[in-house]
């Protein structure tokens, strides 16, 4: 069995800002983001709990959460943990993409289908097809590893959808910065053990 550790970076410095923050922004942590990280890297030295293999989205946030988290194990960079693509939405102001396009999300704030029709930014359904086929590479590649991942908010919602086919993804918020999902991957089946757990308290 393919177990993942699946860490959404912790807080960076356009999350601080309230900056909605994509693939095409790439800021570091903030000091809060570096010390969720540790809090991270601590519960798991405290479980005695250690990685086989490190896969991370490129973007400096991921990269930075997963060597604090990890520093002495191999990682693999693949684009396809990039966060969400929210095309001409990146860099703007969070309040601002809200108010101004308020029928492409929901009163949680979801981002609703069909946005990319105006942002010209990624859809649901491509990514959601990469994040399965990358599941199953790892459950083929790596049939008794144990593997953090660490990627992004939007993107680990979508390789949610990829696991239990939610379709309607108002039904799950993004886990939070530094929030640890774990998924049992096998050659047939693909399982959730928990999702957005916090370690950093």
């Amino acid at each position: 069995m393919t177990t993942l550790y699946i860490i959404r970076h912790g807080q960076s410095e356009a999350n601080a800002a309230g900056i909605l923050q994509g693939s095409l922004i790439d800021t570091p942590l903030s000091k809060k983001g570096q010390l969720q990280a540790k809090k991270v890297r601590d519960a798991f030295e405290k479980e005695m709990l250690h990685f086989d293999l490190v896969f991370a989205s490129p973007l400096l946030r991921a990269a930075q959460t997963a060597a604090i988290i990890s520093p002495q194990t191999t990682t693999v960079f693949d684009d396809r943990l990039k966060e969400f693509d929210y095309g001409d939405w990146d860099g703007q102001k969070v309040a601002d993409i809200h108010r101004l396009f308020a029928e492409f999300f929901d009163e949680k704030k979801n981002l609703l289908p069909d946005s990319e029709k105006i942002s010209h930014g990624d859809d649901f359904a491509s990514v959601t097809t990469k994040l399965n086929v990358f599941l199953n590479e790892l459950a083929v590649r790596y049939p008794t590893q144990d593997i953090l991942i660490a990627s992004h908010g939007f993107t680990i919602k979508l390789l949610l959808n990829a696991v239990l086919g939610i379709n309607n993804l108002s039904a799950l918020n993004e886990p939070d910065n530094a929030g640890l999902t774990k998924i049992e991957l096998t050659t047939s089946t693909q399982t959730l053990v928990y999702f957005n757990r916090d370690l950093t308290n």
